[in-house]
């Protein structure tokens, strides 16, 4: 007999790529760790070896919203306020510093990880998610990248002057949605919509249907020439 228990599993599902829920007791231990790394930027001379596996794991919340690889980034993301990608890259950088300064004692490397930390709208960043708010920012909207695990090379590239997880979970309601989408990659731009409709022009060969923002194209080339295009139009 067939076994099809695998196949039942995988259509229960409620979330998609990126936007998993963060298990309570997880959630937990982040903002403790979180609260521990607050204490040792805002007193870097008060930091010891103690602190280290909490720096690594805060570093971890931005490497998954610089990164975008992980079940959860999304959700992180959110919660972290919606970091640039860059930002949220230098902000892992000045941990890793600190962490390294704190484990072999450098105080030179301590400071620098501070400051490189502080520069990258870290603290500010840290101190909203201990907070728990974070609200959408004014005047800008957001290019998004959807996809299914079933079908991860179909993208659904698009955009809202809404907040992404509503927009996706209406998407996810819509009659024939079986396997929810989830995130793959998510940018906020001014204009959103005239950058949505510039990205549809440049990836017009891959476009499945015209009346449909669907794009059979590998998400690992899609959003390389989608970043490369948002920094153009930034500068």
């Amino acid at each position: 007999m067939r076994d099809d228990s695998r196949q039942a599993r995988r259509y229960e599902q409620k979330w998609g790529f990126g936007m998993a829920p963060v298990k309570p007791h997880v959630q937990a231990e982040r903002v403790a760790s979180a609260r521990s790394v607050l204490r040792s930027v805002e007193n870097p001379g008060m930091a010891d070896v103690a602190a280290l596996e909490d720096i690594s794991v805060v570093k971890g919340l931005f490497n998954r919203s610089h990164r975008q690889d992980q079940w959860d980034w999304f959700t992180v993301w959110q919660q972290l306020g919606r970091p640039s990608r860059r930002a949220a890259s230098a902000a892992a950088n000045g941990l890793t510093s600190l962490r390294n300064g704190l484990r072999d004692r450098e105080m030179a490397w301590v400071t620098n990880g501070v400051t490189t930390f502080r520069n990258s709208g870290g603290l500010g960043r840290l101190t909203g998610y201990l907070a728990g708010e974070q609200a959408e920012p004014d005047g800008v909207g957001y290019v998004y990248i959807l996809s299914t695990r079933e079908q991860p090379d179909v993208l659904k590239i698009g955009y809202t002057d809404r907040s992404v997880e509503e927009r996706v979970k209406e998407i996810n309601r819509a009659t024939g949605v079986l396997v929810p989408y989830g995130a793959r990659a998510v940018w906020a731009v001014p204009r959103a919509q005239t950058v949505e409709a510039e990205i549809h022009r440049l990836l017009a060969p891959y476009r499945i249907r015209k009346d449909r923002e669907f794009f059979d194209i590998p998400f690992r080339e899609a959003a390389p020439i989608i970043q490369a295009h948002i920094a153009e139009s930034e500068q």
